[in-house]
């Protein structure tokens, strides 16, 4: 496989794991990620593995009603693949909101993602959430 196919098939993986999150298709979602993965997200510890990234990400979704895309653009490098999102989204206590993140995302042989890392405020969030 030719490197733009290399980054092609990475950025379609995250691509996938960033949809289904915003769907809050979390099975779905860990079929992108290896057994091992892990990821450091700054509003909470790092997610090691299946289980610690279901945990998280339930918590996660659990807060949103609803959740969009209004951006997302990726940037592929071989089997690193680096985003900016900007989310609309709803929480449950009916509260709207907008986060921007910049991620990235590494990707093993198998095309499973296997390391990721968010950059973000939390705090702005968290104050709407308490609200």
């Amino acid at each position: 496989m030719d490197d733009k196919s290399v980054a092609r098939r990475a950025a379609e993986v995250v691509e996938r794991s960033q949809h289904t999150l915003a769907r809050g298709d979390i099975d779905e979602y860990l079929t992108c990620f290896a057994q091992d993965a892990v990821v450091h997200d700054p509003a909470i510890p790092p997610m090691v593995g299946h289980a610690g990234l279901r945990q998280g990400i339930e918590s996660f979704v659990q807060m949103f009603a609803k959740a969009e895309f209004l951006e997302l653009k990726l940037f592929p490098v071989g089997r690193t693949v680096a985003l900016k999102a900007t989310l609309r989204f709803v929480t449950r206590n009916g509260k709207e909101g907008i986060l921007e993140s910049v991620d990235v995302f590494e990707l093993n042989e198998d095309f499973k993602i296997y390391k990721g890392t968010a950059y973000w405020d939390p705090e702005p969030f968290m104050k709407l959430l308490q609200e």
